[in-house]
């Protein structure tokens, strides 16, 4: 009875320690919340009469795994000279859910897994999606180690895990780099193991530079050789400290900008709030010139061709040509609207034309109030960019218009009103047949829609420029093989995504320039898409003249008698 009563009070008293109290002054408390890393797996090492099989399936569980908890389990299924050579993030290959198919060559020891590749993540955190055919030979061969004890005795560098571990165990992170004009933010995905040494990968390539599609057009604050002081970026209380090298700062400008991208692309990751950059234990410094922002997003109002007339859409109202402007010409299609809100481009009769009709004087009217366009009268537009059969016309954000011919002669051809025509060479085009073409919001990369026989290829080149935004030229291609189905039209979502259109079926894959393509929504008969950010603004028009927009998992109509609609790009 008596321990009942001390165990009573001291539950008692606990209670009353713990209980919220309603009464007394408000006092500030902890609001830090620390963000939890992925959680790392339970990893065994192998069994005292392992199999030469058990070891090899061992070894690959625990090497996925040890992305977050380190590879000290996976090295004990290996022999001691095979677990010092051996490199696991070398390469990551990511098979699907597909059948793995292990087989064994009982007279030279090799297990051989063929899997079925979704993608290869290289040393820099680079990924490259395979298509839906590609298979991979993996060998691993098992001896017998000193104390009598299967072990994998050879293998190659790197490791295999499945997609599901490979979500669960790696993070992307963007690494950030200025576009031509300096101020604006262009992202790089990387995909870097989620373990206490992410924020030491990330600033480690984000010295390094962007990958060599990328490098032509953009601009970086590392000089040419920079490195990390110190292969070991360390968090205390929010703040990351990154030490570089010796010769690892620039000019103030550079310096400036160095600052920005080290900021922006270590303060992704939960645990780093702020940033400090030092060459040789001195503040990294600059002159504060530099302050990298996001790209500018399309204005809030779409272009619209209803019942025959340019219109900007708010989704809401409709404000059109007045009558006199006139009508678009029957066959024009594939319209682009400028980033000014007012200029329109778009193909008619092979070559790309540009009206200004959306800015003439009388401005526009509601469409309710609207009188009948005038009988006869086409919108004035000028011929930009001749041609036989130029595809739809994308602006950037420096006012050009993008194009090229439906049978690629290997040029791209880019124009500005008042501003003569520019060819730029891209060789690897000659012959296909281009689908559509895409700037995206920073200005710095053309995202490419053509087929070669009868395979679909999604491309996406960088664009060098002139400091004045003059496009010079484009890069080698960053291709995406067969991941992409037949489609034909091609939309920038976001700063790192891209939507295109399927042929036939009207479904949409999500594509991300660095990541996975995935199937994501349909609407059976569209012909056009656009979107202003995110896949949540994606707007579709139909071959009927029905204009949808995203609406939670499905979609909302909107308008009707609309051939095309296009946010500004």
């Amino acid at each position: 009875m008596r321990r009942a009563l001390v165990i009573l009070a001291t539950c008692l008293a606990l209670a009353a320690c713990t209980s919220i109290p309603t009464s007394g002054d408000v006092r500030p408390g902890d609001t830090d919340v620390v963000q939890p890393g992925a959680i790392p797996p339970i990893l065994t090492g192998p069994g005292p009469n392992a199999t030469p099989r058990s070891i090899v399936q061992g070894f690959l569980t625990a090497a996925a795994g040890g992305s977050v908890s380190g590879f000290d389990v996976a090295r004990e299924f290996l022999t001691g000279p095979a677990a010092l050579e051996w490199d696991p993030l070398a390469q990551v290959t990511v098979f699907d859910s597909r059948q793995v198919v292990p087989s064994y060559n009982e007279d030279n020891g090799t297990f051989t897994y063929s899997v079925p590749v979704a993608a290869e993540v290289d040393a820099s955190g680079v990924m490259v999606t395979a298509s839906a055919d590609v298979r991979k030979d993996l060998e691993f061969k098992v001896g017998i180690d000193e104390f009598g004890r299967y072990r994998i005795t050879a293998l190659d560098d790197g490791m295999v895990m499945s997609a599901a571990n490979f979500e669960r165990f790696f993070r992307p992170v963007s690494l950030y780099f200025a576009a031509a004009n300096g101020a604006t933010q262009v992202p790089e995905v990387r995909w870097f193991a989620d373990n206490d040494q992410i924020a030491t990968a990330a600033a480690r390539e984000l010295v390094e530079g962007p990958s060599a599609w990328l490098a032509g057009g953009v601009q970086t604050g590392f000089p040419p050789g920079s490195a990390l002081g110190v292969d070991s970026v360390v968090v205390t209380d929010g703040v990351a400290n990154v030490a570089l090298a010796l010769g690892s700062a620039g000019d103030p400008a550079q310096r400036s900008l160095a600052q920005q991208q080290m900021l922006q692309t270590l303060t992704q990751l939960p645990l780093v709030q702020d940033v400090v950059t030092t060459v040789g234990a001195v503040a990294l410094g600059g002159d504060a010139s530099v302050v990298l922002e996001p790209a500018a997003l399309p204005g809030e109002q779409a272009l619209v061709v209803v019942d025959g007339r340019l219109a900007l859409w708010d989704g809401e109202a409709t404000s059109v040509t007045p009558s006199a402007a006139g009508v678009v010409p029957e066959t024009a299609d594939g319209f682009a609207l400028g980033f000014d809100g007012t200029t329109v481009a778009f193909q008619w009769g092979g070559s790309v034309h540009v009206s200004t009709a959306l800015a003439a004087e009388g401005g526009l009217v509601a469409a309710d109030d609207a009188e009948p366009p005038v009988e006869g009268a086409i919108i004035p537009s000028t011929e930009v960019i001749p041609g036989t059969g130029m595809v739809a016309p994308s602006f950037d954000v420096y006012g050009w218009m993008w194009s090229t011919e439906a049978v690629s002669e290997g040029v791209l051809a880019v124009a500005a009103p008042e501003q003569d025509t520019i060819e730029i060479a891209a060789p690897w085009l000659a012959g296909s047949s281009v689908q559509s073409v895409a700037v995206s919001r920073d200005g710095a990369r053309l995202a490419i829609l053509s087929r070669s026989g009868v395979e679909q290829v999604l491309e996406v080149v960088s664009i060098a420029r002139h400091e004045d935004g003059r496009p010079l030229a484009v890069g080698e291609p960053l291709a995406f093989g067969s991941t992409v189905r037949p489609s034909i039209d091609l939309e920038w979502v976001d700063g790192t995504s891209v939507v295109a259109l399927g042929e036939e079926s009207g479904e949409m894959a999500l594509v991300g320039i660095g990541g996975w393509t995935t199937d994501f929504t349909t609407y059976a008969g569209a012909v056009s898409v656009t979107a202003r950010n995110g896949v949540r603004t994606l707007k579709a028009v139909s071959a009927d003249g029905e204009l949808v927009a995203r609406s939670g998992n499905g979609w909302a109509p909107k308008l009707s008698g609309v051939r095309d609609v296009a946010y500004a790009g």
